[in-house]
């Protein structure tokens, strides 16, 4: 079988209490409908800053959502 692939940047530097955008559900839904399953979720970390004592600390400012889909 061949694939479509189709990966969507998703902006996550809006704060929410979740700290996804609040329509995430529905964009996913919106994609699934198409025929696109969601194959993984990575976070897209800024450089990062160094605090004293604690160390690298980086911040989650997105995320690469990765579909596919089969060829019709």
């Amino acid at each position: 079988m061949k694939w479509e692939y189709r990966i969507v940047y998703i902006n996550a530097k809006k704060q929410t209490s979740t700290g996804l955008p609040e329509d995430i559900n529905d964009l996913f839904d919106s994609y699934g409908k198409d025929g696109w399953e969601l194959v993984k979720v990575e976070p897209k970390l800024n450089g990062g800053i160094m605090f004293f004592g604690f160390g690298w600390i980086q911040q989650t400012v997105g995320y690469l959502a990765f579909f596919k889909k089969p060829l019709n």
